[in-house]
């Protein structure tokens, strides 16, 4: 089973304005090689962050395995550099899906054109391969980001939402006559909001998953948890059923949840993250 071992994995922070008052922060992770290292970025769920849980491990893992990985937060997050809560309320209130698929186009392109790498290693970087691991809503917006550029050359979702259309009807009417939905970040205790335009973007988007899996013409491996209890195995299932890909496949994992036995913060990894990862490498390699 790969795990961070003798290779000294180095860790390099880096930030992207995407506009005048907002950027992305992450991490990238590899190690000093003298081929080509192929990218791979790791896309956090609705309440995460760079940091959260097994993305870091995953993320030093893959470096040990010859992969250039990265985390990352997005511009509307609310989470800042060094914290492990939302500190920014007031910005996480105001992130869509399509502000989230705009902030991973531009991570990808500043990647593709080197902007942000390195300058020691650019030449190591092999940024005509880059692979996306989406983690939870992460697995929604690499499939919509994926589906819409047909850049990534792997997809892997980790847990993925089957649908955005997760509220009833009645919900969604409160939700619009309210102006936000509140609820309880069960981690932290926060009392957090998102506003209605997070459901109106999605309804205005007909961001309906299955129909951009479906266009996605490189392979994507789906990886869920049998205990999901946040993501349904029925929902996965049904949303896995309507996709006519023959690039996509599905594997449960069995007797594990959401974030496959992981809480935040980490401290070691459990049997179902390790056949997860290695399932990772295997597919990426």
């Amino acid at each position: 089973m790969p795990r961070t071992t003798s290779r000294s994995v180095k860790k390099y922070p880096f930030s992207i304005n995407v506009d005048s008052s907002n950027s992305l922060i992450g991490d990238f992770y590899y190690i000093e090689a003298q081929h080509k290292l192929p990218i791979v970025i790791l896309i956090h769920g609705f309440t995460g962050f760079k940091d959260w849980g097994f993305l870091p491990f995953l993320a030093e893992n893959l470096a040990q395995n010859n992969f250039f990985a990265l985390t990352f937060n997005f511009s509307y997050d609310g989470v800042t550099q060094n914290k492990d809560w939302v500190d920014c309320p007031d910005k996480f209130a105001q992130n869509t899906i399509t502000r989230e698929v705009l902030d991973l186009q531009h991570l990808v392109e500043s990647l593709q054109n080197k902007s942000i790498l390195p300058e020691s290693i650019r030449s190591n970087i092999d940024s005509n391969t880059i692979s996306l691991v989406g983690q939870s809503l992460g697995g929604a917006i690499a499939t919509i980001f994926a589906s819409q550029t047909q850049i990534p050359s792997k997809i892997i979702l980790l847990g993925s939402v089957g649908t955005l259309y997760r509220y009833s009807k009645r919900q969604i009417e409160e939700w619009k006559k309210a102006g936000f939905l509140e609820f309880n970040n069960l981690r932290t205790g926060q009392s957090l909001r998102i506003n209605s335009t997070y459901i109106e973007d999605i309804e205005q988007h007909d961001y309906r998953l299955y129909k951009f899996l479906q266009k996605i013409h490189c392979p994507v491996l789906i990886l869920h948890g049998s205990e999901d209890y946040t993501v349904p195995i029925k929902e996965i299932l049904t949303y896995y059923k309507k996709v006519q890909n023959p690039l996509a496949s599905l594997e449960i994992i069995q007797n594990t949840g959401h974030t496959f036995g992981i809480e935040h913060p980490f401290k070691e990894p459990t049997p179902a993250l390790l056949k997860v990862l290695q399932k990772i490498i295997d597919f990426l390699k």
